[in-house]
């Protein structure tokens, strides 16, 4: 499994409609072959700064949806929004932490890849 996390900075004013757009847009994709789940985050510091954060089965199916037509369209609508080019981080999972009812956090799982 893998974790897609994409920044986006939205130009002021337009943060209800890049909302509004990003839900319409995480809809689309739930379908997607290999999308595991996604999130929407806003930084409760800068209101304009936006965070999805996806999970996918595999990088190739990621990357398969990147480099889509149709993602391309999707990002031609949220264009129009953004001060600044998306910034996409993927990451392979190597340790896993939960919190247990004890004073000291151990590992839960560990992954290689």
């Amino acid at each position: 499994m893998i974790k897609v996390i994409i920044e986006r900075h939205v130009a002021e004013g337009l943060e209800t409609v890049y909302q509004e757009t990003i839900r319409n847009l995480m809809l689309q994709i739930t379908e997607r072959p290999g999308f595991l789940k996604g999130d929407a985050y806003r930084d409760v510091h800068h209101p304009n700064h936006f965070y999805v954060i996806s999970n996918w089965q595999s990088i190739e199916s990621w990357e398969h949806w990147q480099n889509s037509p149709e993602r391309q369209r999707l990002l031609s609508e949220l264009a129009p929004l953004l001060e600044q080019d998306e910034k996409c981080t993927v990451l392979a999972l190597k340790v896993s932490y939960e919190a247990k009812p004890s004073k000291f956090v151990r590992p839960t799982q560990t992954y290689t890849y």
